[in-house]
């Protein structure tokens, strides 16, 4: 991931995100393994003064999920039932 240039790379394809989805996994690489509320990536990913819906955070990690694995390869993103989400 190159933040500079907002590029991501994966298994040497050059992967196109949106922003929000960009942000998420900056988030994600910056906090490998740890377990986050969707509440606490809403907050990261766009703000703590701009209302949307929880569930907008499943959303946007499925298109993730789905632009991390076109090359192929495993999910790298985990979903923790009743908890969250996480890196690996």
């Amino acid at each position: 991931m190159d933040t500079a240039s907002h590029k991501v790379w994966r298994q040497d394809n050059e992967i196109k995100l949106g922003p929000t989805e960009f942000r998420l996994l900056s988030n994600f690489m910056e906090n490998p393994g740890r377990v986050w509320r969707r509440e606490q990536l809403l907050d990261r990913v766009r703000g703590r003064d701009i209302y949307v819906d929880t569930r907008t955070v499943d959303v946007h990690i499925g298109r993730l999920r789905k632009v991390l694995c076109q090359h192929g390869g495993s999910d790298p993103i985990r979903t923790v039932r009743g908890a969250g989400y996480a890196l690996g």
